[in-house]
């Protein structure tokens, strides 16, 4: 992996050197961790058709349903992918870098920590997205039925996916440093998304299901994406009828800010956790 470069010198750092090279490292995490998931058969078919066979399985059980219900039970699922994607490969491949001891070399070279978590989570946000398309493909495949609101429903939705990715990722960053241990990490984590996902009735798709009613699905971190990803994603007349409210559908700018937010804070709280207990360079960088 290409994460070696040399100290950046003053001439570099005014000619923009320094930012070329964070790039350049970020670049790299990004290539390594893409490049294990691809290396390991297992874990790359297990990453894309987890969510897709489960969500056969869920079509199975619930035959005889509407088009427009197997897509937002599709949607459900392939946040789940996204979540399992986010917490259980990122996490993973975090916690064998801890085991392997790869941080100790890491601290002696001259690696921008924000560099590596950024490269770690865009390989994640790209593992997430084909997960979560996979399981659309099979939502297609098995006749559920999708359509954009509008023309802003395509940015809406790629921001929601990227904000929830997010999130889910720095969820797993305290979870590996408190088990120090790669099997105990994957079981925590895997723990995690499996029963947010039950809890909240296929992360908000079917609030039936869910042991949490009301208003409050829509503000949770798991459930929000998952209502904002139907609202746009899934044509509907009647959301009542489908069985994906009440609560009312989470249509307004004021749910995506809210998603921002969760978002930011994952990400700051991300940062600090890698400077201060994998770097050892203090909360801030």
């Amino acid at each position: 992996m290409a994460t070696e470069t040399e100290p950046v010198s003053k001439t570099e750092r005014e000619s923009g050197g320094e930012w070329r090279v964070w790039l350049e490292q970020a670049g790299a995490f990004t290539r390594r961790n893409l490049q294990e998931v691809r290396n390991s058969g297992i874990m790359l078919l297990w990453v894309l058709a987890f969510p897709a066979i489960m969500y056969s399985l869920q079509t199975v059980q619930g035959a005889g349903t509407t088009a427009t219900a197997d897509a937002s039970a599709s949607i459900g699922i392939g946040v789940l992918g996204s979540m399992f994607v986010c917490l259980f490969v990122f996490g993973n491949q975090l916690a064998t870098d801890l085991e392997d001891r790869r941080y100790v070399a890491y601290r002696s070279m001259p690696i921008s920590p924000s560099a590596e978590l950024t490269g770690r989570m865009v390989a994640g946000l790209v593992l997430a997205a084909g997960a979560f398309t996979a399981t659309l493909v099979a939502g297609l495949a098995t006749g559920a039925s999708y359509g954009l609101r509008g023309p802003e429903s395509i940015p809406i939705v790629l921001v929601a996916g990227v904000l929830t990715g997010l999130i889910w990722m720095v969820v797993a960053i305290p979870f590996v440093i408190a088990a120090g241990n790669k099997q105990v990490a994957t079981l925590a984590t895997t723990f995690v998304a499996i029963t947010t996902f039950t809890l909240t009735g296929l992360n908000g798709a079917v609030p039936a299901q869910s042991v949490i009613d009301g208003p409050v699905l829509n503000y949770l971190p798991n459930t929000l994406p998952t209502r904002v990803l139907i609202a746009h994603l899934v044509p509907a007349e009647s959301w009542t009828g489908l069985g994906i409210a009440p609560p009312a559908m989470p249509t307004g700018p004021e749910f995506l800010a809210l998603l921002a937010i969760y978002a930011a804070l994952a990400v700051v709280a991300g940062t600090m956790l890698v400077n201060r207990l994998l770097y050892d360079q203090g909360w801030w960088p």
